[in-house]
């Protein structure tokens, strides 16, 4: 039975916080991978346009990808606001587009609202937007050059870390906070937008792992999205497990815990699953 697994947001080279986690290396995400065929990067895999941990970030990511192909995994990349690269995916669609897997990135109008880039972001987003085409495609382009342009940014080199800049400024907890809140209906407005037919939304980005059932009104049609967390504190990371096989499709959406110093993918599935029954005459 291929089983796939998608990870977001390991911000490979980004320093860790000393908060009892074992630090982020080949080695320590080692046990996730176990009986693993196929696993999606969902984006910002490692701070490669960072300038003060671009280096490391490069040698990190290198090493996690060579102990996967010693694993015999499969890697798909896909594109991240740290991780931009215009010769890799921006999304991925699964099982006849019923799946959408993208960063997510793309939903708002700014795609980090409570930083110093944050005007930078939203100018060169609302241009970028102009010029490409309405497509899910050009949407997710214009995503990449507003990445970009976070890193050309000198204030995004003279802030402090996320936590401690969000702890002198105590309104910027407001503003996560209401970010957080429309993130999930941003992302069903973006189904909506460009893949109406697809049935599940799979992201991250935003740090904030979940489920829900939204819709991108209160009058819509309800979308899944599904938000796997990611790896710096004090984020929750998830997974994605997705187990095919000749009479049901699979989503399950696990945590991942920490014990003996490695990560470990929780045997344990969440209470948000989602399971396509296959009809016997589909069975391969």
């Amino acid at each position: 039975m291929p089983r796939t697994l998608i990870l977001s947001d390991l911000h490979l080279g980004l320093p860790d916080v000393p908060c009892g986690r074992p630090p982020r290396t080949a080695e320590t995400l080692s046990s996730i991978f176990d009986g693993v065929d196929h696993l999606i990067l969902n984006g910002d895999s490692a701070d490669i346009h960072h300038i003060h941990h671009r280096d490391h970030a490069a040698k990190m990511l290198d090493a996690t990808l060579n102990l996967l192909a010693r694993k015999g995994v499969s890697v798909t990349q896909i594109n991240g606001n740290h991780d931009y690269d215009p010769a890799q995916l921006d999304f991925v669609e699964l099982f006849d587009g019923a799946i959408i897997v993208t960063h997510g990135h793309a939903f708002g109008d700014s795609m980090l609202p409570w930083t110093p880039a944050h005007k930078v972001i939203s100018q060169t987003l609302f241009a970028a937007r102009e010029r490409n085409e309405k497509t899910l495609e050009g949407f997710l382009a214009a995503a990449g050059e507003a990445s970009m342009s976070q890193w050309n940014e000198p204030a995004t080199y003279t802030e402090p870390t996320a936590l401690i800049s969000i702890g002198l400024n105590p309104l910027r907890v407001a503003k996560v906070l209401a970010w957080w809140r429309k993130y999930p209906r941003a992302a069903a407005h973006f189904m909506d937008r460009f893949r109406p037919s697809a049935k599940l939304l799979i992201c991250g980005h935003s740090h904030r792992a979940g489920s829900w059932m939204i819709g991108a009104t209160p009058a819509s049609i309800p979308r899944h999205v599904i938000n796997t967390g990611g790896f710096t504190f004090p984020s929750s990371p998830r997974a994605v497990v997705i187990e095919d096989s000749p009479t049901e499709l699979a989503v399950e959406l696990r945590a991942i815990r920490h014990r003996g110093g490695r990560y470990v993918l929780d045997s344990r599935v969440d209470a948000s699953c989602w399971r396509i029954q296959r009809p016997a005459s589909d069975a391969r």
